[in-house]
């Protein structure tokens, strides 16, 4: 499993990680709060799990990161050419399917480490479903 897994420690006390599989990527992304204040894929740091979602980060910030603050120089395409997907592009009889594996697989699983787990049944397989718990057990 390491030789799977790339860790970055970036400026400002960032680390990246990413984990490299067959037929995706699982990025997890760590830091400490920042002097002032922060909002993105991290949270805000208010100890409000209720604020982290992402549609509650978009409604903060926006869409996308701004040119400027882009880590890298070129952003990044999202999903298979440029389209952004989400669960719900997943047929529900598929998703139903995608439960019983993941919670089959990992039983303890709930909220976003159950709800990343469906994700990555419904577009990647079913081979994909204890990934993830590996990584959050590492944390």
């Amino acid at each position: 499993l390491d030789k799977h897994i790339v860790h970055m420690d970036l400026p400002l006390g960032v680390h990246l990680q990413v984990m490299r599989w067959a037929n995706h990527l699982n990025v997890r992304i760590t830091m400490t709060p920042r002097e002032g204040g922060q909002d993105g894929s991290c949270g805000n740091f208010n100890g409000n799990v209720a604020d982290d979602s992402t549609e509650a980060i978009k409604s903060r910030i926006g869409q996308r990161v701004a040119p400027a603050d882009l880590l890298f120089n070129v952003p990044a395409q999202v999903g298979p050419g440029g389209q952004h997907i989400t669960i719900t592009d997943c047929a529900q009889a598929k998703r139903d399917h995608a439960m019983e594996v993941c919670k089959a697989q990992q039983p303890a699983a709930e909220g976003k480490l159950l709800e990343s787990c469906i994700f990555d049944v419904c577009f990647a397989g079913e081979q994909y479903a204890g990934e993830d718990g590996l990584a959050e057990s590492e944390a």
